[in-house]
């Protein structure tokens, strides 16, 4: 081309560029809500038939390039679009209308999704708009008070402990209580949840009714939470950085703080004088607060990183996480290390396929010891010996300690308090070694590395028909580790030790359904029909070693002696079939059944399978002719549901060290043997007897029910009223002792839960500069015992050493406190050394005698409280200032009670220095506290759960950085905990895991923990 021919091309590009310029004009304005004149973020501006686009900002401000004629076309999810001609404006505003047909919530439903206007079950979601800003290692731990029905508890207060989830109460006495797992379409275990990184959560459904739950068969007796983790979206890839930092104190006690001063103070009021006791301790001049020392607090940090995108055929979305949670408690600490891969393409028109990568790897170091043990020490006692209190130690009896060691109470008796050998002091009331040795000295530690991945493939027949097949699994290696150190206990070296135990699960599922979905004039009509099958095969070893010398702790070649030891190998199998049928007539009438059918190896020969069907109506009443130019009534449903699930799963033995008897958890219908020794000889016993008949707890529930929306929806919600009854509970039944056992495992026990669920949501303001929307949930539980078999009326006890009672009994719930009612306090008068130990009480009260014989005895016994809530509730406000905005839940319970043994430790009961003196009256009336209902506390309490403040940066301040959104915010966790006036302990929400008969067991126990925290998202 020669120079002429380039000048002329460049001149006409050049003309037609400067044409386009002048024609081009900048578009400018704001897209809102039609109805509320909200501004929309985030809509996609468009001019037809080019690629040239923008969208809205948090303002629902956009700007674009157009020229006279282009056609601009506004879109927004859930919003009809509008189309826009150019002319010769500049400024474009636009309203959009809701799309009824597109706005629909979906709900994740088992294997598939429903309209929410269609569900005829009680199903709540939750979406994580703000979850992952609460700072918890945990992703259930959010959860609290996010949906009406479920009670999650802090039981376990220790870094990454699982907290204690029921819905709709309790309902097994063998079995466990805890709802089924489903992540992306697959069954977990509940520990799955400790691995889970919240920011790759998108929403949460629980399950509460029978006939929602049934399609899980005999896995879904205690309901279900399904997760559904974030997927890819078309467009360009979006990368996001999210991370937070909260501090973590524990909240303390103010009845278990025991101060030297204030009991010298107390004693000098009361006498006059001070005993020689008090003295002593006052010269010492150490007034510890021991729950300072073992509550230390920590920090917890997260950080995640993720990437999602993808364009039409092809969607993607992988992460990274990593939490490290130090706790609240001495050397209690957690690490969790996560990747995640969502993989989803579409390899024709009808074919596609996915996949699911998902490893984590969990460092766990514990709280070796008891709270209770450990704070019941002495306020006067050092944790180490420095130059003061090395003074006062009995050199004949401890001539070796030194300025570093640590401090033991009776370190410091025999001493010559006035110098002149005429009085020697002992002020010890225990020969343990010092509380902080008892966790310093002692590694415990757990290390879990798990890997869940599945891949599916999915082939769409036509629009209505499709069929989707599942192949998943997941792997699981658990390693825990306790090391005792010779400084750990007053017996030294001889009672140093090594626990190892091994846990290796592993588990292989395929899920394989055809769906159905059409809608032809007034009915639409969805089904599915598939096949399930499970493989779970595990592997259990454990081993406790002892006779180390000090150089070789904690090594397996260090040992002289195998102390204990257990190995077990189990397999598991599950097969299924379901159905599940949907119709909807006119969107006004609709019905759903299910069916499903199971066959378990777990069970009895004569009971290999199980059947659970399921049904519910519902009548969208607002569709009728007289509702549907309703100004009032925008939306009201009536429903009602059936169904029967099942439970089969058991917690009859523990896996541990010592325990040969964890096999009857997988093998409960067979008769097991195990290895004991037998004068000097190994020998094999048998533990439990066969039953053949064993099969799976079975539990029916009716539901009605009715979801309601007022005054275009800015007042929503629904009531649920429901009765479960849990009948073929697997109980230890007495039996003969000719057979060789004192009781066996038999299906015979019902249990019933009835109660009344409210959710009410409101918006309360919604205009463009000012948002406020209010959520109230409650929740009312009734548990009772039905039918118990030969074991009615049984009374059990945790600790055989300190026998307090609890009662099963037919007309209570499940588990009931047992005992006498206290009358009165024993007057200080007729005390033995009242101000001896600091802190303590007497062990003993006058007791009632309620059948008036003058005699105590166990006719004077009776029900003294139950461990269930009567209502539980939370209110979560939500407040949005522009760019600002604001949150805070307040949460409660009311009514349940617990057994507070941590106050016969706390307050030394047991101290034979307070006894009652032998002049003391009314002898006979007198019992111990812990057989009382002393120690029965109010567990009620009302705490502010969350409260969280943050800002969102403006497109404006963001146009010169590399993101596309920034958030900054600062959440507070538990920063108000009120408890009743009678709860002396630390968490009314802790208690011990015993068992369902006699559940409420308090002894010190884990405290709540407050954290604030401050985080920091980005998005580019």
């Amino acid at each position: 081309m020669n120079l002429k021919a380039k000048s002329a091309l460049f001149a006409m590009l050049f003309m037609c560029i400067a044409a386009f310029a002048q024609d081009s004009v900048t578009i400018k304005g704001a897209v809102v809500d039609a109805e509320y004149s909200m501004p929309l973020p985030n809509v996609n501006v468009i001019i037809v038939g080019t690629s040239t686009g923008a969208s809205t900002d948090f303002d629902g401000n956009y700007q674009i390039q157009a020229k006279k004629g282009d056609v601009i076309q506004f879109s927004y999810i859930g919003y009809t679009a509008k189309t826009v001609i150019v002319g010769a404006q500049t400024t474009v505003n636009v309203a959009l209308g809701v799309d009824a047909n597109t706005l629909e919530e979906v709900v994740i439903v088992g294997y598939g999704t429903q309209k929410k206007s269609h569900l005829t079950g009680s199903i709540s979601k939750v979406t994580n708009e703000d979850l992952d800003q609460i700072a918890v290692s945990r992703v259930d731990d959010a959860l609290v008070g996010q949906v009406s029905g479920v009670n999650i508890a802090a039981t376990q207060g220790e870094a990454g402990s699982a907290p204690t989830i029921r819905i709709r109460g309790t309902g097994s006495v063998s079995g466990s209580s805890d709802p089924l797992i489903v992540v992306d379409g697959l069954v977990v275990d509940n520990d799955y949840l400790g691995s889970l990184n919240m920011n790759d959560v998108a929403s949460f459904e629980v399950l509460k009714d029978a006939a929602s739950a049934a399609i899980y068969g005999s896995r879904g007796g205690n309901g279900v939470i399904m997760i559904t983790t974030k997927e890819g979206k078309s467009g360009k890839t979006k990368f996001t950085y999210n991370t937070l930092t909260g501090f973590k104190e524990a909240r303390q006690s103010e009845d278990y703080y025991f101060s030297v001063a204030e009991t010298a103070a107390a004693e000098l009021a009361a006498t006059g004088t001070l005993s020689d006791r008090t003295k002593y301790k006052q010269l010492i001049g150490i007034d510890n607060d021991w729950q300072n020392i073992i509550f230390d607090g920590g920090v917890i940090t997260t950080h995640s990183f993720s990437a999602r995108g993808g364009d039409d055929k092809t969607k993607f979305s992988t992460s990274l996480g990593y939490i490290h949670d130090e706790g609240v408690l001495l050397t209690d600490e957690v690490k969790n290390y996560s990747y995640k891969l969502r993989l989803d393409t579409k390899l024709t028109d009808k074919l596609s396929m996915g996949i699911n990568l998902n490893p984590s790897f969990n460092d766990k170091r514990r709280f070796d010891g008891s709270t209770h043990d450990i704070l019941r020490q002495t306020s006067w006692l050092p944790v180490y010996h420095d130059e003061n209190t090395i003074r006062f130690v009995d050199r004949g009896t401890y001539p070796d300690v030194q300025v570093g060691d640590y401090a033991t109470q009776r370190h410091f008796d025999n001493y010559d308090l006035y110098g002149d050998g005429s009085t020697l002091v002992d002020i010890s009331n225990t020969s343990n070694t010092n509380p902080a040795a008892k966790v310093l000295e002692r590694q415990r530690n757990e290390y879990k590395l798990k890997l869940r991945a599945s891949l599916y493939g999915k082939y769409d027949f036509n629009d209505n028909l499709s069929f989707k097949s599942t192949i998943g699994g997941d792997y699981q290696n658990t390693v825990r580790e306790r090391n005792q150190g010779p400084l750990a206990s007053r017996n030294g070296e001889s009672a140093v030790q090594y626990d190892e135990e091994v846990l290796n699960v592993s588990r292989l599922v395929s899920d394989n359904f055809l769906s159905y979905n059409k809608g032809f004039g007034n009915h639409d009509v969805s089904a599915v029909l598939g096949a399930s099958s499970e493989l779970q095969k595990g592997e259990y070893k454990a081993t406790r070693l002892t006779g180390y010398n000090s150089e070789l702790e904690g090594t397996l070649g260090g040992t002289t002696t195998v102390g204990a030891g257990n190995q077990f190998e189990y397999k598991q199998a599950l097969f299924s079939y379901f159905l599940r049928v949907n119709y909807a007539y006119d969107d006004k009438y609709l019905a759903s059944i299910s069916l499903r059918r199971d066959g378990s190896s777990v069970f009895g020969e004569d009971n290999k399978y199980g059947t659970f069907p399921a049904a519910s109506l519902g009548w969208n009443i607002s569709k009728e002719d007289f509702l549907s130019e309703s100004e009032v009534v925008n939306n009201l449903k009536f429903r009602v549901s059936y169904g029967v699930t099942g439970n089969n799963a058991l917690r009859i033995a523990s896996n541990s060290v010592l325990d040969n008897n964890a096999l009857i958890n997988y093998y409960p219908s067979l008769s097991l043997a195990s290895n004991f020794s037998y004068a000097g000889d190994s020998a094999i016993s048998a533990i439990n007897i066969a039953n053949p008949d064993l099969k799976w707890e079975r539990s029916v529930e009716i539901n009605p029910g009715i979801d309601f929306g007022l005054f275009n929806n800015r007042i929503t919600g629904s009531v649920d009223v429901y009765k479960r009854t849990s009948d073929q509970l697997l109980l230890s039944n007495p039996i003969s002792n000719t057979t060789g056992f004192s009781e066996a495992l038999v299906n015979i026990g019902k249990v019933e839960n009835r109660g009344i669920e409210l959710e009410l949501r409101t918006k309360n303001v919604n205009t463009q500069d000012f948002k406020w929307t209010s959520t109230m949930l409650a929740s009312r539980n009734k548990n009772e015992l039905i039918d118990f078999a030969d074991s009615n009326g049984q009374i059990l006890n945790v600790d055989s050493k300190r026998a307090a009672e609890w009662i099963n009994q037919v007309g209570q719930p499940i588990s009931s406190f047992y005992g006498w009612v206290v009358e009165s306090d024993i007057p200080l008068e007729y005390i033995a050394n009242p101000y001896h130990p600091i802190g303590g009480e007497a062990q003993d009260v006058y007791v009632k005698d309620l059948n008036g014989d003058g005699v105590i005895d166990d006719d004077d016994k009776t029900k003294l409280g139950d461990p269930y809530p009567d209502i539980v509730w939370s209110f979560t406000n939500d407040f949005q200032f522009g760019d600002v905005d604001l949150s805070f839940m307040f949460q409660g319970s009311h009514g349940a009670e617990v057994r507070n043994m941590g106050d016969q430790y706390l307050f030394n009961h047991f101290n034979s220095s307070q006894d009652f003196i032998s002049s003391t009256p009314n002898q006979q009336f007198i019992k111990q506290k812990i057989f009382t209902d002393d120690i029965i506390q109010d567990a009620s309490y009302v705490a502010l759960r969350t409260v969280s403040i943050g800002y969102n940066f403006t497109d404006k301040l963001l146009d010169k950085t590399l993101f596309s959104k920034a958030r900054v915010y600062a959440t507070g966790q538990n920063l108000l905990y009120v408890t009743a006036s009678d709860y002396t302990g630390f968490n009314p929400e802790s208690v011990d895991n015993t068992s369902a008969t006699t559940y409420g067991y308090q002894r010190g126990g884990s405290p709540i923990q407050r954290t604030i925290s401050v985080g920091l998202n980005l998005e580019f």
